[in-house]
């Protein structure tokens, strides 16, 4: 166990220092605070006369960066090693897929809890967001919501090796998936075609209970209703995404498929 964590730890280093050199450290820090700070502009202008459906979007629009670095993450790593020629040599390694993989995963969760951070910093300097946090719900509704979101990226990730494009699939699923999670208007005023959809899905329970425990300082015995199907979905989801991708790569073994070539 302690080689794996530290195969998680060296990958997610060297994937963030190669990151940042790439791009150069002023840039880099430039891509990551653009959508922040331009999603603050829009939520403010749309919602400058309403407090607290402000508030929601601000807190939507941190969550949605955790959206996004999950659903993207495992598609573009697998496609990038895929295209480099290296992804056969990185399944071949005498270690776990999940610690070379998490240590990818690592490093994007990072960069969105970063995201996140400035989005509610810049949110509450300058339009006020109201912060009342209950620290146990928010944690507890974090971890729940994470493991969600790794066991789909995982399911994700693993269709894209069968189909060989993994980033496609991200990108169409990407738009339904902030519908769903109602990332900038809450689902329970949504319309019927919307809110009954979203109900089988674990992004919307998960948003807001996070924007309930961040700015009402809601506890976890009042956010029942959200934690209950977020942990069926934190159990169901993983399970699937490894087994998903236990039978994929199995069968690109088979097929002999795994790369470009």
């Amino acid at each position: 166990m302690s080689a794996v964590v530290r195969i998680v730890f060296s990958t997610a280093f060297v994937v963030g220092r190669t990151k940042i050199l790439f791009a150069g450290p002023f840039f880099y820090a430039l891509v990551w605070m653009m959508y922040p700070v331009f999603n603050l502009l829009l939520i403010g202008l749309i919602y400058r006369d309403n407090e607290q459906l402000r508030d929601y979007a601000i807190i939507g629009g941190a969550c949605m960066a955790l959206l996004f670095a999950m659903l993207y993450n495992a598609g573009e790593v697998l496609d990038g090693e895929r295209r480099r020629g290296s992804l056969g040599n990185l399944f071949l390694a005498p270690c776990s897929r999940y610690a070379w993989l998490g240590g990818f995963q690592l490093f994007a969760i990072v960069e969105a809890l970063a995201t996140a951070a400035i989005t509610i910093a810049v949110g509450a300097m300058a339009f006020g967001l109201t912060v009342k946090v209950n620290l146990p719900a928010l944690l507890v509704t974090f971890a729940l919501f994470g493991a969600c979101m790794w066991g789909f990226s995982m399911v994700v990730g693993a269709i894209g090796v069968a189909i060989r494009d993994a980033n496609q699939i991200s990108n169409l699923l990407f738009g339904p998936i902030m519908l769903l999670a109602g990332t900038m208007y809450p689902i329970a005023l949504m319309p019927d075609w919307i809110r009954i959809p979203a109900r089988f899905f674990p992004f919307a329970y998960g948003v807001q209970a996070l924007v309930d425990a961040s700015t009402k300082g809601a506890s976890i015995t009042s956010l029942w209703r959200e934690l209950i199907p977020l942990a069926g979905f934190a159990i169901l989801l993983p399970v699937l995404g490894m087994l998903a991708f236990n039978r994929v790569e199995r069968l690109t073994r088979q097929t002999g498929s795994l790369e470009l070539t």
